[in-house]
């Protein structure tokens, strides 16, 4: 995992504190699955499997964590 990779715990806490709203895991994973499939981008056993198998928790890049946070219309990226 890079520095500047971000984990979906981090993503959601960011969220949560960003609509003043739980969201949880499962409620980032929905709108992580939205965000693949008007893009046709990565696939969710990606982020699971592949990154958590690597680095021990799954994570987003700088970059799609941007993207993301665009579609989500919050700033994800930093605190």
């Amino acid at each position: 995992m890079n520095n500047d990779d971000i984990t979906l715990t981090t993503l959601t806490a960011r969220l949560e504190r960003a609509i003043k709203c739980d969201v949880g895991e499962k409620g980032l994973r929905t709108l992580l699955y939205g965000w693949r499939m008007k893009y046709q981008l990565i696939e969710d056993h990606t982020i699971s499997s592949r990154r958590a198998e690597r680095n021990g928790e799954p994570y987003l890049t700088y970059e799609e964590a941007y993207h993301f946070s665009q579609y989500c219309g919050y700033d994800l990226t930093r605190d």
